[in-house]
């Protein structure tokens, strides 16, 4: 599952923005979007594009991003009535 927080991240620390990051790897922003929601899945091309396109080489690093566990997921969702 993806971590989007840290993903988000990424993309600032890179200096870009999710419309730019789209275009990089050639997919409309709207699929970034959808993927980054959770909408639908990233694929490895994908994955790969990414952390190419905003530096990301080291394996933990992208572990962390594309893997997080459903338990990372589940620490962000918002409670109940919140």
């Amino acid at each position: 599952m993806l971590n989007k927080n840290l993903l988000k991240a990424a993309i600032a620390k890179a200096g870009t923005t999710q419309e730019k990051l789209a275009e990089n790897i050639g997919i409309s922003s709207n699929t970034l979007s959808s993927r980054m929601t959770g909408a639908s899945c990233f694929d490895t091309e994908e994955i790969d594009l990414i952390c190419e396109a905003l530096g990301i080489v080291n394996n933990s690093e992208k572990a962390d991003i594309f893997l997080a566990s459903p338990s990372q997921i589940w620490e962000e969702a918002p409670e109940k009535g919140a």
